[in-house]
């Protein structure tokens, strides 16, 4: 009777059509009761399992979070270490590098010459025209016209000022250079031996024939020394005769 009962229940819970019918209400509601325990009985471990799933699955991934970042971590570590270690090398100086490092020395060294020219001359003549004793002195010196005697010391003032003027140029370049003053001092050495090793004997130069470049002052560049070279050998052909037209 009890086994009968339960199947009426559970048939009933599930919504089953079934061809036994309850002799009775309460039989009815017992055998519901009794289908709904065994029901709850049963869903009960299923929740439990997924809930220990979704623990399982949160733990995993917060798991993995960890590890991900622990890696990136480790691998941003090893980068900065492997970059404190091995710091970047600086190109090395060549030869065109060095030649435009020439050249805006020589610039610098121009513009100051320039600058300390009209700062020396202005100097004087401002000295000249407060201290009138010293014109007289100065016209004494050189005893010509007032107007040549300043005229002189005026000029003497700015040839002055145009000969220090590369000191202060040439300060002001190295500080702005002075990373790459080492190799450029090294290159310098060897380009002027290279110079000296190529270039002419001035002991044959007429007008007709000059020296070309004789200090290497106008090489800008690798293609302006293989210039200079050719001209150092048209040189000697035309000095020893053999250069066309030279006779």
């Amino acid at each position: 009777m009890s086994l009968a009962t339960f199947r009426i229940g559970l048939r009933h819970c599930a919504g089953r059509p079934t061809s036994i019918t309850p002799t009775s209400n309460a039989q009815l509601s017992i055998s519901s009761l009794i289908a709904s325990r065994h029901i709850s009985s049963i869903s009960i471990p299923q929740s439990r399992t997924s809930l220990s799933t979704k623990a399982t699955t949160s733990s995993f991934f917060a798991i993995s979070r960890a590890s991900l970042f622990g890696t990136r971590y480790a691998s941003t570590a090893s980068d900065s270490i492997t970059a404190t270690a091995h710091p970047p090398k600086a190109p090395v100086l060549n030869w065109n590098s060095f030649f435009s490092l020439r050249t805006s020395r020589r610039r610098y060294s121009l513009a100051s010459s320039i600058v300390s020219s009209i700062v020396v001359t202005g100097a004087a003549f401002v000295f000249l025209s407060t201290q009138p004793e010293m014109a007289d002195e100065v016209t004494k010196l050189i005893p010509m016209d007032p107007v040549v005697s300043m005229g002189i010391l005026t000029f003497a003032a700015t040839f002055m000022g145009w000969l220090i003027g590369p000191i202060f140029g040439n300060t002001v370049w190295k500080l702005f250079h002075r990373s790459r003053l080492p190799e450029f001092t090294v290159k310098e050495k060897a380009f002027f031996e290279r110079i000296k090793k190529h270039r002419v004997n001035p002991m044959g130069a007429s007008t007709n024939n000059p020296v070309p470049d004789y200090y290497g002052e106008k090489i800008g560049s690798v293609q302006g020394y293989r210039r200079w070279l050719r001209d150092q050998r048209a040189f000697n052909r035309k000095r020893e005769g053999s250069y066309p037209g030279g006779i």
